[in-house]
């Protein structure tokens, strides 16, 4: 999705703009598209912090892990400043990724043969 909004915002902006400067022509919308496409980005950023933020804190909470250092805001704290690690530190705590090696285009990433890890009483799936 992203890939399609930025050929999108370019197209539009490039239309808005004077071949011969290379600035923006007057009267166009180019300010509000670009304004429109900042807006969107940040709100898309924002939002998937919060999403890998609260998957992070459930994961944490059904695994039993304590915060360590920063308590109160450590899930907060890591997905902001270091995503990745975070989205890895995820996946290392859903499946036994030792004992059965991922696989592509399954439902859980793990072979069918693999067992579904439980949380709490809960089954994952």
């Amino acid at each position: 999705f992203a890939m399609v909004w930025s050929q999108l915002i370019s197209n539009l902006l490039k239309g808005c703009i004077d071949p011969n400067t290379g600035l923006p022509i007057e009267g166009s919308p180019f300010w509000s598209i670009y304004s429109v496409n900042i807006a969107f980005s940040l709100a898309l950023g924002v939002f998937s912090i919060y999403v890998i933020f609260k998957t992070r804190q459930h994961i944490r909470e059904r695994s039993g892990i304590p915060e360590k250092s920063c308590q109160g805001c450590e899930d907060c704290c890591c997905v902001t400043w270091c995503g990745c690690c975070t989205l890895t530190q995820m996946a290392r705590h859903t499946a036994e990724y030792e004992t059965y090696a991922g696989q592509c285009c399954s439902e859980t990433g793990l072979p069918v043969s693999a067992p579904q890890l439980q949380f709490g009483g809960a089954h994952i799936v």
